[in-house]
Parts: C-alpha cells; sequence; structure tokens
C-alpha cells in the first residue's frame, strides 16, 4: 500500500475476496480489527457471488451513451452460465476443448442465431459485451487470453461467500500487524538468499551434538541453519534461477512444473479527479468497445489499440479516505505495453477513453 493524494493505492492485492469465515485472511482481518462495519456484517459474509461480487455499476460503450442495463445483464448472465458450466470437464480426460477461451467462444457461436431474439444491432451488442466479459475474466486470471488457461482445471477454483471487502488501512495493515506480534529481530528484512542447500548434513560451528538438513546462504555471507525452509519467491525468480538457486537441484518433476507453469501481468492504472463525473452511487465505470466481438480476432496492433483491453475503472471507496480515485485495471500482452510508456502517456490514453466513454 502506498499513499495516494487523498488516502492511499494498493498497488497489488486490492480485495479479501470471499470475506467469511472459512477465509483465514478475513478471519485474522476480523480479529485484530482491521476491517469496516460492513465487512463484519453476517449477512455480507453470506452472500454468494460465485467470484464475481455485484457492484453499483454503469457501463459505457464506445458510442459515448450508456449502454442497456438490461441488454449489459442478459450478455454477462449467459457469460457466468458458460464460465458456470466448465466445471463440468473437472477431471475429464477429453474435454470438449484445451482452453477456457476455445470453450466459450464455442458456446457463444452456438447460441448467436437465438441471441437477443435475432435482432442484428442488440446481438452485436451482446457480443461486445461478452468481448469485455472475456477481458474481465484476462483479468481475474491474470492472463494474456483465456485461450491460455486450460479447461479441465478451470473448476478447481473455489469462490467462498461473502461480499469483497477492503482494508481501509490498506491491505499492509494486517502484515503489520502480524509482525507487531513476534520478537524484535524475528524477521529479516533486505537479506537476500544466493543459494539454499538441502539434503545436507550441517552443524554449527562448535556444536556437533545436532545436524540440520537445510543450510541458507545470503549474499552477504550470512548463514542459517534450518531442519526446513519455506520458500515463497515469485514463478518468474524460480524459472529463472531454480537450477542454481537449490543445491542439488528440485527433482526434475517440481523443475517441470515451474518450467510449465504459467503467468501473466495485471496492471493498475490510477486517476484522481477534483470533482467526480460519476454518481455517487456508482463504483464500477465499465465500458465496452461497441465493435468488439469474441468471434473475432482483436486487434494486434498494441501501440495503436493497447487501451481497449481496459475493463473499465473501480471508484475507490469511500472518497473521505481517498478522495475522487478511479482505478483501472488491465491484463496482458498491452498491460506490458503499457508499462513501456510514460507516465504523460498513458494520462493521455486514459483521457481519450473516458472522453469516448462520457461522450
Amino acid at each position: 500500500s502506498l499513499p495516494a493524494a487523498s488516502g492511499l493505492a494498493e498497488m497489488g492485492a486490492h480485495w479479501i475476496h470471499g470475506p467469511s469465515p472459512g477465509n483465514p485472511v478475513f478471519c485474522l482481518a476480523s480479529r485484530y480489527g482491521l476491517l469496516g462495519p460492513e465487512a463484519a456484517r453476517e449477512e455480507n459474509q453470506q452472500v454468494e457471488a460465485g467470484g464475481h461480487p455485484p457492484m453499483p455499476s454503469v457501463t459505457y460503450g464506445s458510442s459515448g451513451k450508456v449502454l442497456s442495463p438490461e441488454a449489459v445483464r442478459e450478455a454477462r448472465d449467459l457469460f457466468y452460465a458458460l464460465l458456470a458450466s466448465t466445471r463440468a470437464f473437472q477431471g475429464s480426460k477429453e474435454p470438449p476443448w484445451p482452453s477456457v477461451g476455445q470453450y466459450v467462444r464455442a458456446e457463444i457461436a452456438r447460441t448467436v442465431p437465438t441471441m437477443a431474439g435475432g435482432q442484428e444491432d442488440a446481438r452485436r451488442l451482446q457480443l461486445a459485451v461478452l468481448a469485455a466479459c472475456l477481458k474481465l475474466e484476462c483479468c481475474i486470471s491474470g492472463t494474456h487470453s483465456m485461450d491460455l488457461v486450460a479447461l479441465e482445471p478451470f473448476g478447481e477454483y473455489v469462490s467462498l461467500p461473502g461480499l469483497d471487502c477492503t482494508f481501509p488501512g490498506g491491505y499492509s495493515s494486517l502484515a503489520e500487524r502480524l509482525l507487531s506480534d513476534l520478537p524484535e529481530g524475528t524477521v529479516l528484512l533486505n537479506k537476500a538468499v544466493r543459494t539454499i542447500q538441502w539434503q545436507g548434513s550441517f552443524r554449527e560451528e562448535g556444536d556437533d551434538a545436532r545436524v540440520f538438513p537445510v543450510r541458507v546462504e545470503c549474499e552477504d555471507g550470512d548463514v542459517f541453519l534450518a531442519d526446513h525452509v519455506i520458500v515463497t519467491v515469485p514463478l518468474g525468480f524460480l524459472k529463472e534461477h531454480h537450477q542454481e538457486f537449490f543445491q542439488p537441484p528440485l527433482p526434475e518433476r517440481k523443475a517441470q512444473a515451474i518450467r510449465h507453469l504459467g503467468f501473466g501481468t495485471n496492471n493498475k492504472i490510477f486517476l484522481e479527479f477534483e470533482q467526480p463525473f460519476w454518481e455517487p452511487q456508482q463504483q464500477l465505470l465499465e465500458v465496452v468497445w461497441e465493435d468488439e466481438s469474441p468471434l473475432e480476432e482483436p486487434s494486434a496492433d498494441l501501440e495503436a489499440n493497447w487501451y481497449k483491453k481496459l475493463i473499465g475503472f473501480v471508484v475507490l471507496q469511500p472518497p473521505e479516505q481517498h478522495g475522487h480515485v478511479l482505478c483501472g485495471f488491465i491484463a496482458g500482452e498491452e498491460s506490458e505495453h503499457m508499462e513501456t510508456l510514460s507516465d504523460a502517456e498513458v494520462l493521455s490514453a486514459m483521457t481519450r477513453v473516458l472522453r469516448t466513454m462520457t461522450g
């Protein structure tokens, strides 16, 4: 969490998803009194949101008009029904398609003839909304395309009940509270590790009585002996360094898993305004490019069209704490392209998007 002009900005995780008694993060945050009163309400903890919690929203089209809530809801209900149907293939040896994206598009193509009662303009709008739904799912799954997400295991993910909530003091308030319970000096920061030697027999100098199977060597030369080590480094680090980081190397099955696992890029864009142009009750401003369809290949011209991968903006709540701030979400190769741009270039693109949305 970083301080913003009026409040704070979550650079990483934004919400507690599924805040209910089965969620250990929620339970810890509740025990430490780190959440607002709404999160503590029992009825909010019982809501079955299915990973897509309802938020008061408005959906803008690229024509500069607010889209029909009924048309948006109809397309979104179809999309969520298709996602729910993927659970039928969990454990299947021969799923109908390799990926979630291929399956969803095939099912959409199958429903096109009856979509929107056969009215062409309404059908085209629903296809555009479905394309936006796929972009949102890319953000949720942390991928460039749902074609990269395997269909068979997709249903393994379980969404806990509860309306998503945030930490008024930022996600870091939980880490700080946990840290305060530990004796001083227990956690060492800025202590980079060079190698982890395991399956060994190591002894402390001057103490031959106890043997440790693990030896952790730091970049500064310090050494720690241990019975066990829990390693939580990013997957990208493991892909690049696992062969020399662990001595002896990891078993081949684990090395293969590291090589084959994938991950994508998610980015946030924070925009602060002196005055809001949105209504007080609106918490999500969605954007739909009305000329898009999940049945057509998206443009490969990242430089010209990267901002069209943006799913829209979440209104940071409450404004009394954050000021008037929108947080945009964007995933995939478009997100990586954005990282090559200056703040001024990103701001210019976001200004164009907002002007397009609001006419």
